[in-house]
């Protein structure tokens, strides 16, 4: 099928969907950030983590009578893709992901030529760091697993030095031309515009430095060195983050800047108290740092049951909660709603866990009416999956997902 078919199909499902649209997608996600009531709810699809298995876009191609060229070449199934922009608009997102090229001369500086990359007899492809870190993934499978971190042994100063050297440097490496001309190319289509930048000072560090049982252990029995590991790792994001605010600071509309799991599926994995302790005043810093370098919305990325520390994100100015894990304990949509939604905006809710990949489609449809009547009231509401759509879930359940808010919403 060639891309003028793909739009005309795109163009006939936007008329019969979602023609009743009086606002442009830009003015209806900020409307509804902006703890407003927008003419529908904004939805999002392929930004933040609303990524899908290349085997899912290809069924939602097909039940919207599309081709799908970049998952019909990802390579494998299960690769996690943004959705074609004929099937974006069929299924009306209202959010476009603007990536931040680097500059086309060669980096003098923050490149990391010496990382060993080699196939295992296995078909395992690992990368071993020169810090010691080494990654891995597996033959058939997309996912990059952390294999060994880059500190085995105490966490010492001098482990810290080693792993993360004091003294970054900024360097100018971001395209500010390519990146803000993308950018006023959706704008001019009337799209809202994301793009991501993710600073991590707990995730990051457990994903390579340490890993997750290892991080754990140092919050109970070295804080001060934890601290220390987590106020190096963030000199050298903010070091590294100069740059593309620099770029787009002042044309994007949001911006995935902070980024910590914090919550699993039935609690934090820290106690409130040392999240406010120990991890709350940096990411009071990296909200700052932010803040000062631009205008758009902040989204905070923590997944699961994260209610108890959700009035400290809005008092360090979190502008957005996502991916709102509501079948996550204690996250009820109305509580949530009830609690917190003149304050933060929730971008998400929708089960990727059990109930898009097991339910049935009305049951789907359901639950998409229930998550709008609970968060989409006088806003502050972006519709979304709660996180990354997996291989095996029905094509069919997500049509149905985006059809409901389209028609409900």
């Amino acid at each position: 099928m060639e891309a003028s078919d793909n739009e005309e199909k795109e163009a006939k499902m936007g008329e019969s969907k979602h023609g009743q649209d009086t606002m442009k997608s830009r003015e209806r996600v900020l409307t509804a950030i902006n703890h407003q009531e927008p003419d529908r709810v904004p939805i999002d699809l392929g930004t933040s983590d609303t990524f899908m298995a290349a085997e899912v876009v290809l069924g939602l191609a097909q039940l919207l009578g599309m081709d799908s060229p970049i998952a019909r070449t990802a390579p494998y199934p299960g690769a996690y893709i943004t959705p074609d922009e004929s099937i974006l608009g069929a299924l009306g997102a209202d959010v476009r992901l603007v990536g931040v090229p680097p500059k086309p001369q060669p980096l003098s500086t923050g490149g990391n030529t010496d990382v060993k990359t080699e196939t295992l007899p296995d078909g395992t492809i690992q990368w071993t760091h020169p810090d010691g870190r080494v990654f891995q993934r597996p033959a058939g499978i997309w996912d990059v697993q952390l294999f060994r971190p880059a500190i085995t042994g105490d966490l010492t100063d001098s482990e810290i030095d080693r792993v993360i050297p004091p003294g970054a440097t900024s360097w100018d490496w971001a395209d500010r031309n390519a990146a803000t001309a993308n950018i006023q190319q959706w704008h001019e289509k009337g799209k809202c515009v994301q793009c991501n930048h993710i600073i991590m000072p707990v995730t990051g560090t457990n994903e390579g430095i340490l890993d997750f049982t290892r991080w754990c252990m140092e919050l109970a029995t070295h804080p001060d060195l934890l601290c220390k590991l987590m106020d190096r790792a963030l000199e050298h994001s903010f070091a590294h983050a100069d740059s593309f605010y620099n770029a787009v600071g002042d044309s994007m509309d949001v911006v995935y800047g902070l980024g910590d799991d914090v919550a699993s599926h039935i609690g934090m994995w820290m106690s409130p108290a040392d999240y406010r302790r120990y991890i709350k005043p940096r990411h009071a810093e990296i909200i700052n740092f932010i803040k000062k370098r631009t205008k758009a919305k902040i989204i905070h990325h923590c997944c699961g049951a994260c209610y108890d520390i959700i009035p400290d994100l809005i008092e360090i100015g979190v502008d957005i909660l996502n991916p709102t894990q509501t079948s996550a304990t204690g996250m009820d949509p109305f509580q949530l709603k009830r609690d917190f939604g003149k304050d933060i905006t929730f971008w998400g809710g929708i089960d990727v866990i059990h109930l898009l990949p097991f339910g049935t489609p009305d049951e789907v449809k359901n639950e998409v009416k229930r998550h709008i009547d609970a968060l989409a009231p006088e806003g502050g509401y972006v519709f979304a999956p709660s996180h990354m759509i997996l291989q095996g879930t029905p094509a069919e359940n997500v049509f149905m997902m985006y059809m409901t808010v389209l028609e409900y919403g």
